[in-house]
């Protein structure tokens, strides 16, 4: 029989107000000095204020300029501050960068030698600091994830560094976070972490337990993601969409993305498309790319995407699932091309070669893609 496992943080709170328990978390494992991390935007908003203001007996440093695409290089200068306030733990209060720079922080905060060069998992020897994730946006799965993306800028790519010592200690989700995502952002980060469900369910890794968590968050988020992004207000919209991104990113866990997000890392490293932009952009050309490997599993998911499954004949589920999310990312007014991102034909042989580098997602793929097909879904759109 086949042999898999799936990660899951310690303790997940979730359901409006959720966020309240954050006080309660923390003085319960003794934490005195807690680090908050967030972003220019988020903390600007009024949610952020209630989090630090419900932190009032502790001592808080709060670090506010995260940046969209951290880089390697910012990962020292996070540490030494953290370093300084006497961090005992690490809670991120945002998107996905801030989270995945929360996962390295607190590894290195416990493992002397590791910031000076952190793709080295092997030097993470001793368990992070406590580490709590409140999401802001309903989408990159990174409070579940053992991954943390950082820009390697001499390569103009993005790089996946892995390590279950990065799944969070305590995650927190409450749809109020949200409430303020802007309806651009609502739509790509929804996608994105509808690409997690849909890649993570045809990875050759895909098994039993990241299969029933695939399920789940398609069908919520199909059910959702508009709702959302049509009225923000919506929290009981919100919630499951933020509940539906965790239970996608828990199947990263154990099955992996595949080729949708080897094709984004050279887009986002080199033209800094944001990460899900480039998989909306990318999803619908490499699902239809793999069909002819995965009509059984987008049949096995065309009822819980589908409004209108009911009516379409089965064999032509596979299809319409493809054709669904293409007409789902217009709906969402998400670019289909990438040509107003800056990339132009003659950056046909860069993109095509650094995506074959991304080996550790490639391999996983139901199909294996040859350096002309790869070219080939770049090529196209640019048309």
């Amino acid at each position: 029989m086949q042999m898999y496992k799936i990660g899951f943080p310690q303790k997940v709170y979730s359901g409006l107000g959720a966020v309240a328990e954050l006080p309660r978390i923390l003085q319960e494992k003794g934490i005195r000095s807690v680090l908050v991390m967030t972003d220019p935007g988020v903390y600007r908003q009024e949610a952020v204020q209630k989090v630090l203001a419900g932190l009032n007996e502790l001592q808080v440093t709060c670090i506010h300029d995260i940046p969209p695409e951290p880089s390697v290089y910012d990962i020292k200068r996070v540490y030494d501050e953290a370093v300084r306030a006497g961090a005992q733990a690490v809670v991120a209060v945002g998107g996905g960068s801030v989270m995945d720079m929360t996962k390295m922080i607190a590894a290195c905060l416990t493992n002397p030698g590791y910031v000076e060069n952190v793709q080295e998992t092997s030097m993470i020897r001793n368990a992070p600091a406590l580490t709590v994730m409140i999401p802001t946006t309903a989408g990159t799965g990174a409070e579940a994830t053992p991954n943390a993306i950082f820009l390697f800028p001499e390569q103009n790519l993005k790089v996946g560094i892995v390590s279950d010592s990065f799944v969070a200690s305590c995650v927190i989700l409450d749809g109020e976070m949200t409430r303020s995502l802007p309806k651009s952002l609502t739509a790509s980060t929804g996608i994105d972490a509808l690409c997690h469900a849909v890649e993570s369910y045809i990875s050759i890794l895909a098994n039993p337990l990241s299969k029933t968590f695939s399920r789940a968050a398609v069908q919520k988020i199909c059910a959702n993601l508009e709702r959302a992004w049509k009225d923000g207000s919506d929290m009981e919209a919100r919630q499951n969409m933020l509940e539906a991104a965790f239970l996608a990113g828990v199947c990263l866990t154990s099955s992996s993305t595949v080729a949708v997000h080897a094709l984004s890392y050279p887009l986002g490293g080199k033209y800094h498309i944001p990460h899900g932009i480039s998989n909306a952009i990318l999803l619908a050309s490499v699902m239809r790319l793999n069909l002819p490997d995965c009509r059984k599993a987008f049949a096995e998911l065309a009822p819980l995407m589908l409004p209108d499954a009911a009516s379409i004949p089965e064999a032509e589920w596979p299809e319409a699932v493809v054709d669904y999310m293409q007409q789902l990312c217009k709906r969402l007014e998400i670019a289909d091309s990438l040509k107003p991102f800056g990339v132009n034909p003659e950056d046909l042989d860069y993109l095509t070669e650094n995506a074959m580098e991304v080996k550790r997602l490639l391999l996983k793929n139901p199909r294996a893609l040859t350096k002309e097909e790869i070219r080939g879904v770049y090529e196209g759109l640019l048309q």
